[in-house]
């Protein structure tokens, strides 16, 4: 295998755990756009915020909204998600020996990067809490890649931040939703099991490699790519 140059992480179950009630969040979003004429039922809180939102912007399609109710509508979903997020902030908790194995990536050469579909401001409390300013190149949050995982865009556009190249880096989650953006972008993928479903995260493409923590990942390195 070749060796990277730069390693991207997801954030929620993979480096942190918090308690943002994702139920009551997408509750809350389901509520105002069936308020504002989707249909009852057609999304539910079984589904994740991204299918939701593309759900909802096919109908706005069919129910000829123009383009500032359908903006508005937009900034109004972001502000119930971010305000879930940043609410759970006090109730972050570090992945035990996370911090270690990031600053030991990082001295070994590794450029390093978060890749979440949470928002920005929230990423970087995260940083702050886990005192990682200094080890963290580039974080991209909600709405700073034109799409978000699972779409390959997501990833290339990562790499990016990172000036790097997609065959120059990896992506590393707890969720089948990182390991298909992985996919898509054609990148090698780490899975790991410290998410809320630990390895039945990954349901569907359930990648070759899945660590018991992204703490081992620093010795997994040494043994295979380098």
């Amino acid at each position: 295998m070749i060796k990277f140059k730069g390693i991207v992480f997801d954030l929620d179950g993979t480096l942190i755990h918090t308690d943002v009630n994702f139920r009551e969040m997408k509750s809350e979003m389901i509520k105002t756009l069936e308020k504002t004429g989707l249909p009852k039922n057609l999304v539910t809180t079984e589904m994740t915020s991204v299918i939701i939102l593309e759900v909802a912007e096919k109908n706005w399609i069919t129910q000829t909204k123009s383009e500032s109710e359908k903006q508005a509508l937009r900034d109004e979903m972001t502000r119930i998600m971010d305000a879930a997020e940043m609410k759970a902030i006090e109730s972050l908790r570090i992945i035990p020996n996370i911090p270690e194995a990031l600053k030991k990536l990082k001295n070994n050469g590794y450029k390093l990067a978060i890749l979440t579909r949470s928002n920005h401001a929230y990423a970087v409390e995260a940083i702050k809490k886990m005192e990682l300013e200094k080890e963290i190149d580039a974080v991209l949050g909600r709405g700073d890649t034109t799409q978000p995982k699972p779409y390959a865009e997501a990833m290339i556009e990562a790499a990016k931040a990172l000036d790097l190249q997609i065959e120059d880096v990896f992506l590393v989650g707890d969720h089948h939703i990182d390991s298909t953006c992985a996919k898509n972008a054609g990148c090698f993928f780490v899975g790991v099991g410290t998410g809320p479903r630990l390895e039945k995260s990954f349901e569907i493409n359930k990648p070759e490699v899945i660590l018991p923590s992204v703490a081992d990942l620093p010795v997994y390195l040494e043994k295979k790519l380098l």
